[in-house]
């Protein structure tokens, strides 16, 4: 049997497939308008690739379908969702239980005047007229968070029970409505109302696109299975059993756990870990094989108090247009997309964008983009470059093009340095991860600039965030705060195991069969414990317990990696250098440097992947594709 794992980013669609000791990575172009559409074509990549008639005939034979995706995060970041209505308790309506969650929301996912309300003691007629108000002005999902809620949800409760009453969902102008303590168990008032704030806004997107994608499968190529989403704790869930707000940067951060993966098997301590693909650079930090864990994160510009992975993001990526301004090379925020794309793409873009200058320098193929099934124009990419950086700045287009990458690798290693500092690190102690589409040809750049020396390549690491998912399992993670300390602790631990089986057993899934791993926090310490329950390792704990975590998982079938034979490290062509006019860098194929090294400068071609090893860095292949770095 087979397992599919999709990716959907930005610029590019990636998919990774394992079964019968084989694995194939898979990319198509992402469709901005209708996401499915790159969905279904990477499927249909996959049934042609390994001849299968039509896809009803592959899909026989997969066993798991599983998705991360940035669909919620781009929803997020260009605040595109729909039009949101909040009720709040009374003197709360500026505010909203913390000036900065005001700040950062209202004018944002929700319009001040969206904003009523309600008085403890309001009766039901005031709150009616409440909801009526919002509806008058063309709300479409309503959510309620009230003070004190986390204690009593009753009274935020007995709102949704109005709304669904007087808008009930057999009617055409039926209300989706939320209450806060219904998304965070966490007594903080402001958190409850921006997680579930969100949540109700990246919600409509997601899950049209998700149920659209399954139905589609399931009902027009009889699959059998349920497509499994990428949550941001690393594990999937069902689509029923999966909160929108759960879903954010969960392509990113599937890529931190493939990275995570790596550490704990390489032994490698602290990894700073960079995503470069087509729109974005991300860098996430992994330490002791775990990624980091920050107490409270931001989501594009929105403070969030809740345990959140680190990570850093530009934009930057392939497509990010280069320009010059007061004599510098910039780079973005604006993006040609995959659509039209770079000047390379031949598909009308003109403006000079990254890519173009990984071309023109020689560190990408024209032949091999997309595993050869577009060929980029040298000329074109050329032309764009002399225009936009080359005559702003006197110089030619193949300088220009070093200047282009040399400002991208300095912008990525800003971005490493500054997450690196976010966990208390020095950089230059730091193993260097470089991963996504383009992430391999700025590792031992960046390395260098922070003073590091090692990094890593993956062979898979082009679909690394797909490669994490395809380790993933079934994971669940239910968290409540112990207002009353350990007293309250063995019901709250008890109701948490409770909705685990519940939920897995809603999703098809033996409970039995799942690991229960239970955290216990103080304001000083955390104690982790997968053998006992928490009220066994509450004697550890140091101080009064204040939060209590469950961690449910399942396992799925997990990718097979094949070992693969040594090669000969016999350099296939050479390409002219960005160095020096008279130097040019060896080409070597993937698979003839397994289990070998080679000096740097060299490239390493391996059809859907490139890697490269600036001058004065060695790069060693294992036996499984992967490769190290190191200083020569």
């Amino acid at each position: 049997m087979l397992t599919i794992d999709i990716d959907t980013g930005g610029t590019m669609t990636d998919g990774l497939v394992s079964g019968d000791g084989q694995v194939r990575s898979f990319k198509v172009e992402t469709t901005p308008h209708d996401v499915t559409i790159a969905f279904m074509e990477l499927l249909d990549g996959v049934r042609e690739s390994l001849g299968y008639a039509d896809l009803r005939s592959l899909l026989a034979d997969v066993d798991v379908i599983r998705w991360s995706s940035t669909i919620t995060s781009n929803v997020l970041a260009q605040r595109t969702g729909p039009k949101i209505g909040l009720l709040v308790s009374a003197g709360h309506t500026d505010d909203l239980y913390d000036a900065d969650a005001a700040a950062a929301v209202v004018g944002t996912l929700v319009e001040a005047e969206d904003i009523s309300s309600i008085a403890p003691d309001a009766d039901e007629q005031t709150v009616r007229r409440a909801i009526k108000s919002l509806l008058d002005r063309g709300i479409r999902r309503i959510n309620v968070s009230l003070e004190d809620a986390f204690h009593d949800p009753s009274a935020e409760q007995r709102i949704i029970d109005l709304i669904t009453e007087d808008y009930p969902d057999h009617f055409l102008g039926s209300i989706p409505a939320l209450a806060g303590s219904e998304i965070v168990l966490r007594p903080d008032d402001a958190t409850r109302t921006v997680a579930s704030l969100i949540n109700a806004y990246v919600h409509p997107a997601l899950a049209t696109t998700l149920y659209r994608a399954e139905e589609t499968v399931r009902d027009t190529h009889g699959w059998r299975g349920n497509v499994l989403i990428g949550h941001i704790n690393g594990g999937v869930a069902r689509i029923g059993k999966t909160k929108a707000f759960d879903t954010i940067e969960s392509g990113p951060i599937f890529g931190t756990y493939a990275c995570a993966a790596a550490a704990r098997e390489a032994g490698d301590g602290r990894v700073l870990a960079i995503d470069v693909g087509g729109t974005t650079a991300k860098v996430s930090a992994v330490e002791d094989g775990q990624p980091v864990l920050l107490p409270r994160g931001d989501l594009f510009d929105i403070p969030v108090e809740l345990d959140m992975p680190l990570l850093r993001s530009v934009a930057l990526g392939g497509g990010s247009i280069a320009a010059v301004r007061d004599g510098q090379v910039v780079l973005g925020p604006e993006s040609m997309g995959a659509a039209p794309g770079p000047a390379c793409y031949g598909l009308g873009g003109r403006k000079a964008t990254v890519t173009d200058a990984l071309l023109v320098v020689g560190f990408l193929s024209p032949t091999a983009f997309l595993d050869g099934r577009r060929t980029l124009d040298v000329e074109k990419a050329r032309e764009a470059l002399a225009r936009d950086v080359g005559e702003p700045l006197g110089v030619d287009a193949d300088t220009a093009a070093t200047r282009v990458v040399e400002a991208a690798w300095d912008v990525a290693a800003t971005l490493a340095r500054e997450a690196a500092e976010e966990a208390g690190w020095d950089p230059s102690t730091c193993t260097v991860y470089g991963y996504g589409g383009n992430g391999p040809l700025f590792a031992t750049a960046v390395a260098e600039r922070l003073g590091a020396s090692a990094a890593r390549v993956f062979r898979h690491g082009s679909v690394y965030s797909a490669f994490g998912s395809a380790i993933s399992d079934v994971v669940h993670v239910y968290e409540c705060a112990l207002v009353h300390g350990g007293e309250q602790l063995g019901r709250v631990a008890d109701d948490l195991a409770a909705q685990a089986r519940r939920d897995l057993r809603g999703e098809g899934f033996d409970p039995t069969h799942a690991t229960f791993t239970w955290e216990l926090r103080s304001d000083r310490d955390s104690q982790t414990s997968t053998g006992e329950g928490p009220s066994g390792i509450q004697d550890r704990l140091d101080g009064t317990p204040e939060l209590v975590r469950l961690t449910a998982r399942h396992p799925l079938p997990t990718l097979e990696r094949s070992r693969l034979e040594p090669g000969s490290a016999t350099p296939r062509d050479a390409r002219p250098s960005p160095y020096g006019v008279d130097e040019r860098i060896p080409t070597f194929d993937a698979d003839g440097l397994v289990g070998a090294a080679v000096e740097g400068p060299a490239l390493v071609d391996g059809g859907s992947f490139t890697w490269l090893a600036t001058r004065g860095w060695r790069v060693a292949t294992d036996d499984h594709g992967d490769a190290v770095l190191s200083r020569a």
